[in-house]
């Protein structure tokens, strides 16, 4: 005699669950990832230390800066390309489009709005964008602000608003999150992105912005399963904070 398995509503959600946690087929391994990222800090080094000095370019300056994105971006996005011709791995990975819904508009302002706490710790103390803009901590700002309005200084914002932000998320959001989701609590996934993200730009006056930033595009690229939605707040984030760098 057959007899039917009876589901509550409970035992379907509680399957559910599990389901949306379960690791998708193509994920990237946690060391592949660690490899990829420690890659990409080294290549950063070397071009910007080794390479440009040997090809007579001060590092720290715009050409210097604006090459040592590019030419670590081509490296990263080279050795990437060959890894998702496995099977699986581009969605695995978050290289997907996202949903175009509320939903994820409503998750991109709640990124947003992370990304710019920094802005609101500003307003906090009395300052404003202005008055506390006038002068650049960081390298990147240095560079630009150097250079006028001239080719240099276009180049370097496209290396720096698009470039990176593109290669930064595909690594930090797509390839890291994909390795952790399904093996960790997602809070812990956005806290370790947003933390190695911090490590990419460690520079006194970038800690506090890059994690935020980080923690941001983290919860978007959770919430929505692509990196997409997380790049769009990368790059606008950038871009402001290029003009930031040099009022004044």
């Amino acid at each position: 005699m057959e007899t039917k398995q009876q589901f509550t509503p409970r035992a379907t959600e509680s399957a559910t669950h599990l389901e949306a946690r379960k690791r998708a087929p193509g994920a990237p391994s946690v060391w592949l990832v660690l490899g990829l990222l420690a890659l990409h800090q080294l290549a950063l080094t070397l071009v910007h230390y080794g390479l440009m000095p040997v090809m007579g370019v001060t590092p720290g300056t715009s050409l210097a800066v604006s090459s040592t994105i590019i030419v670590s971006s081509m490296i990263m996005l080279g050795v990437i390309g060959i890894d998702l011709r496995k099977p699986g791995r581009g969605q695995a990975t978050l290289l997907t489009l996202p949903a175009l819904n509320a939903g994820t508009l409503i998750t991109m302002v709640a990124g947003l709005l992370i990304a710019q706490i920094p802005l609101g710790i500003l307003a906090l103390k009395g300052a404003t964008v202005w008055q506390s803009g006038a002068v650049s901590h960081l390298a990147v700002g240095r560079a630009l602000a150097g250079t006028g309005y001239t080719l240099s200084s276009v180049v370097l914002l496209i290396a720096t608003v698009v470039i990176a932000p593109f290669t930064e998320e595909v690594l930090y959001r797509g390839y890291l999150l994909g390795a952790l989701i399904g093996r960790i609590p997602h809070l812990l996934c956005a806290l370790i992105s947003a933390a190695l993200f911090v490590s990419l730009h460690f520079e006194p006056a970038n800690l506090i912005a890059s994690l935020c930033l980080g923690l941001g595009a983290a919860v978007c690229a959770l919430r929505t399963r692509s990196v997409l939605p997380g790049l769009a707040i990368h790059i606008a984030s950038n871009a402001f904070g290029m003009w930031y760098a040099t009022l004044g």
